[in-house]
């Protein structure tokens, strides 16, 4: 019943929020977006294994060549998994926004599974960073604030329903009955404030079972329409039109 603010503490292992950016899945100058507004850098924070599986199919999809699809220097996507998870987000606001509550279960799910696997192997991949355009950023940073904002009004909603049906009883008592009505509602008991990766968690989740294939392209639509610059060359990407 209590605000955590993720930082230096169980729920910052779960919700590490943003990192700095990783060489290795970003893409550095590509940050500009024109007029003066610049691509926001987040880290998805700890995958799940199953999340993990996800994103580790759709680099594999990265490397497949395919000559008559990309004209590009090795025949490969010119596309990174930052573009996939950013596809993944974008296209998870655009269609299927969630709701504040549904944003908060999701987040106490994915914590609830992540203690679970803590201690065993993750795969090879485990945190992936990514950048939104700056609008995308915007929209999904205020959708946070509002859950944010939304948990704690119903938890001060049912303490004060709580004070009104037990007037005067033990502070015990008044808890075990808060919990017991969170519980029938759905409404975590304690309050995290969620980074933007938790909802790259739950947009790669929504994208489990497209084929990667289809992940690919969309990542490469995206980046056409938000990147000014082609990526750097990379094993796992195709670097540029080399052709018309």
């Amino acid at each position: 019943m209590d605000t955590h603010e993720g930082s230096g503490s169980a729920a910052a292992d779960v919700d590490p929020g943003d990192a700095p950016p990783d060489d290795g899945d970003g893409f550095g100058g590509d940050a500009e977006e024109g007029a003066g507004q610049r691509a926001r850098h987040y880290s998805t924070g700890k995958l799940t294994v199953a999340q993990a599986r996800i994103v580790d199919g759709w680099r594999r999809q990265l490397t497949v060549p395919d000559r008559r699809r990309w004209h590009t220097e090795n025949y490969r996507p010119p596309a990174s998994s930052s573009d996939c998870i950013a596809a993944a987000v974008v296209d998870m606001l655009d269609r299927a926004e969630p709701d504040h509550l549904a944003v908060i279960g999701y987040a106490a799910r994915l914590r609830e599974e992540i203690a679970v696997e803590r201690g065993r192997s993750f795969p090879s991949l485990s945190v992936v960073s990514f950048y939104l355009p700056a609008d995308y950023a915007a929209r999904a940073e205020t959708l946070l604030a509002a859950a944010h904002a939304h948990h704690v009004d119903v938890l001060d909603q049912v303490r004060e329903r709580v004070r009104a049906e037990l007037p005067g009883a033990p502070v015990a008592q008044q808890a075990i009955r808060m919990l017991g009505i969170l519980v029938e509602m759905g409404v975590p008991s304690r309050v995290y404030r969620l980074p933007v990766g938790t909802l790259a968690r739950y947009a790669i989740t929504r994208w489990a079972r497209r084929a990667p294939v289809t992940v690919v392209a969309a990542a490469v639509a995206h980046g056409r329409q938000h990147h000014e610059q082609m990526h750097r060359a990379r094993r796992d990407m195709g670097v540029g039109d080399v052709r018309s």
